[in-house]
């Protein structure tokens, strides 16, 4: 053939080869549902080198792995491979491109596949795909052309159509991602309206010698902590401050649960033992997951002081002694509600707060918050913060605990919610 023969037909080649990579552009950038597009590409990548079959593996965010979808009789199956393992592991590791015009005679070729669905490799084209920097972001891997053996084109349509894909993909994770931002955004909001409608409608309650307030701050990422002030017979107030394990929607839901279930005890049931055993039965029934609440629950009476309580797996109430500034502890003295039912809360001994005692309630977000160095305030530093604000009246006292917090931490706002009570006698 004469030269300019073969240049014409080069030529031509090549604008085929352009034309297939332009097309196949305009397709992959018609969805950013990213298992959709997955087919996509595969199509476009089958469809450029006329190969029968074929799967599109995406490289994960650590590197480590490869991960396709591939869809069967039963539906999808997703496989993963270790990168370096196999062909198409190989090509990811190295970047190399592996053609095979006899698959079964390489050792790196794992029959399996072939075996479980009767169908037969003989010629393969595994080709990495890359972004606009280079980086292998996935793999080709093409199955029997239908005419003749995979060749030189046929590597660099993929190599072309390579950036497209890529580019496509990044498209539709980024996507993903935001519309999972979006979800997460909405059930924040969600958890935080029910955690701020079940707070008491006053932060701060009076009561004969006792007076009390109440805080809680949520963080972005809502769980299920509360308090409540709850009005009982013989003009007695309950008192009490909870927290569900884990965050989000279920975990305000069972806070919910919780506070009705509790208000309702306590102004049908005489002592707190029943009351704990009561609700310990019936979120034992209804949660799941490893899901489980812990709760420290107080009655006072307001003419003398007395205070009967119930600490349910929760960190220990600090009860300052004014006379002495001594503090006490008041330390769980049964399980965690909602893991195990039947009885197990008993009788607790009552205390009596004197002139200018306080008692303090909190859930873990006080303890925990953390230094940009990762250490914790802990009971101990909560201790000496309380011993400094205690002269306070208890909204003075609560607002003393988040100005040493955000001290503490450097930070307005906090990584885990935070719930205080301050209960205080008068002098």
């Amino acid at each position: 053939m004469p030269e300019h023969g073969r240049e014409t037909d080069g030529l031509r080649a090549e604008n085929e080869r352009l034309r297939r990579v332009a097309e196949a552009s305009y397709a992959l950038h018609t969805t950013l549902d990213l298992g959709e597009l997955l087919g996509l590409i595969l199509e476009a990548a089958k469809g450029g080198v006329d190969a029968d079959r074929g799967t599109v593996f995406l490289l994960s965010e650590d590197g480590t792995e490869l991960w396709s979808r591939v869809l069967t009789g039963d539906g999808d199956l997703e496989i993963r491979l270790p990168v370096g393992q196999g062909i198409a592991g190989s090509v990811a590791a190295t970047g190399e491109t592996i053609r095979l015009d006899d698959a079964r005679s390489d050792p790196r070729f794992d029959a399996s596949w072939d075996e479980k669905s009767g169908y037969t490799t003989r010629q393969l084209l595994t080709a990495p795909i890359r972004n606009r920097k280079g980086e292998v972001t996935g793999v080709f891997q093409l199955l029997n052309k239908h005419t003749g053996l995979f060749h030189d084109d046929d590597e660099a349509f993929l190599a072309a159509l390579s950036v497209h894909a890529s580019l496509a993909v990044e498209n539709a994770r980024l996507h993903g991602a935001e519309l999972e931002k979006e979800r997460q955004d909405r059930e924040i909001m969600l958890v935080q309206n029910v955690q701020r409608a079940y707070q008491p409608e006053r932060t701060e309650a009076a009561q004969g010698v006792l007076q009390a307030a109440g805080m809680n701050l949520l963080c972005e990422d809502a769980s299920g902590d509360y308090y409540d002030f709850i009005e009982l017979p013989s003009s007695r107030l309950g008192i009490v401050v909870g927290d569900v394990s884990g965050h989000g929607l279920g975990a305000a839901l069972v806070m919910a649960q919780a506070r009705a279930l509790l208000r309702a005890f306590t102004t049908t049931v005489d002592t707190l033992p029943e009351v704990m055993n009561l609700l310990n039965d019936s979120l034992s029934r209804d949660m799941s997951g490893g899901r489980f609440m812990s709760m420290i629950l107080a009655v006072t009476d307001p003419e003398t002081g007395a205070i009967e309580w119930h600490n349910a797996g929760h960190p220990p109430g600090l009860l300052v002694r004014a006379a002495t500034g001594e503090v006490e502890r008041l330390d769980p003295q049964g399980r965690v509600l909602g893991v195990l039912g039947g009885a197990g809360y008993v009788e607790v001994e009552p205390l009596t707060l004197g002139p200018g005692d306080v008692l303090l309630f909190y859930t873990d977000g006080a303890t925990e918050a953390a230094r940009p160095d990762g250490t914790f305030l802990d009971e101990e530093g909560l201790v000496a913060v309380l011993q400094r604000v205690a002269d306070r009246p208890p909204a003075g006292i609560l607002e003393g605990v988040r100005e040493a917090l955000v001290a503490w931490t450097g930070s307005e706002t906090f990584k885990d919610d935070l719930t205080l009570v301050a209960l205080k006698r008068g002098q």
